[in-house]
């Protein structure tokens, strides 16, 4: 073996090691999230869904704050959901840590969730910060950077020789376990090197600034300075949230779901994203006032650059999303493999640098 080749084999080993604890954390807790909207609709069928009466229309959206507000007075509204689907609970999210669904036309509260004991929301705070906070963020992120050289020099340590491409993309399945591991450490390891990649820079868009602002620099797009209004002064009105939703469905109605997220501070305003149901991550931005419901700024699709479009499309790649269902399934399927590659890894590093010792004769006669 040349002694390139060595340092890189020494390169990808240790890399591997020091963050394989972080991947196999993220990738595992990646898998239970991945599918979490298809389980809770069997779990939670009677949270999510609502039947819907004859010549009944919905509450406002002034009224199910109301009902939320004095269901739940320990802490005030941050976000309310409302679903596009008529079927569906309206959810209301408190400040702290308790979910409310309520039902959108008797205004029955239909349960309450704590979030910090939902296992898919502490799978999610796995995936993205180990359930450590910012400097979990940090340490996922910069291990998601590892990957990437962990990926190429894998691939380079992968790639045959003209005569033995046949054998390099085979998947044993029988033979001494020690091979068979190797063979697919090796192998299979390059069947999913490009979802892994694909995985990696969209984590890395998500955790780093810079590595942002270089898709925006690459794609020649002008940086997003994203632009908070502040409140005017006007006459209070009743019903102003109702007001500023009726008018974001009237502009935009083929979104799917609308999120209200409620000012935190007598100097912010109320600012809704309106999701549309495609693979692009597409999003209308519109800011309110809060007094009487005008609207005061708008981010719209149709304005967004080309790093825009990407950005917007970030989550849905590093999901799978963007290919359907059959792409969360690839996705899946990769980030499961993931843990499997650090722990075969780690059994193949050990087996080449950790020396046996010697045994020990007896050289005295019985």
């Amino acid at each position: 073996m040349s002694k390139l080749k060595r340092i890189i084999r020494e390169i990808h080993g240790i890399t591997g090691l020091l963050v394989g604890i972080v991947i196999i954390i993220v990738a595992l807790s990646g898998c239970v999230y991945s599918f979490q909207r298809e389980i809770r609709s069997v779990l939670y069928p009677h949270l999510l869904k609502v039947s819907v009466p004859k010549n009944t229309t919905r509450l406002s959206v002034d009224s199910i704050a109301s009902i939320a507000s004095s269901h739940h007075s320990k802490t005030r509204i941050r976000e309310i959901v409302i679903s596009h689907d008529p079927e569906k609970s309206v959810r209301v999210y408190m400040v702290g840590q308790h979910l409310l669904y309520i039902n959108p036309y008797s205004g029955e509260v239909l349960g309450i969730k704590n979030t910090k004991k939902d296992p898919f929301l502490m799978a999610w705070s796995l995936h993205t910060q180990l359930g450590l906070g910012n400097v979990g963020g940090t340490i996922v992120g910069w291990a998601t950077f590892a990957c990437v050289p962990l990926i190429l020099t894998g691939l380079w340590l992968w790639w045959p020789v003209r005569s033995t491409w046949r054998k390099a993309l085979q998947l044993p399945l029988e033979g001494r376990w020690k091979l068979v591991n190797f063979q697919w450490h090796k192998n299979a390891g390059f069947y999913t090197s490009i979802f892994f990649l694909f995985i990696c820079m969209s984590g890395m868009m998500m955790s780093f600034k810079w590595f942002e602002n270089s898709v925006y620099w690459l794609t020649g797009s002008p940086t997003t300075q994203r632009v908070m209004p502040k409140p005017v002064e006007a006459v209070r009105q009743v019903g102003k949230i109702q007001k500023s939703l009726d008018y974001t469905l009237g502009k935009f109605p083929e979104v799917k779901e609308v999120s209200l997220f409620f000012p935190r501070s007598e100097d912010r305003v109320f600012m809704f994203i309106a999701k549309y149901e495609n693979r692009l991550g597409q999003r209308e931005i519109l800011y309110f006032n809060p007094k009487d419901g005008e609207l005061l700024h708008g981010s719209y699709t149709a304005d967004n650059s080309t790093a825009d479009k990407l950005k917007a499309m970030n989550y849905n790649i590093h999901s799978g999303q963007i290919g359907g269902l059959p792409g969360r399934i690839i996705a899946f399927s990769a980030t499961l493999f993931a843990a499997y590659l650090v722990v075969s890894g780690t059994i193949i590093w050990f087996q080449r640098n950790v020396r046996r010792k010697p045994k020990k004769y007896n050289s005295t006669k019985s």
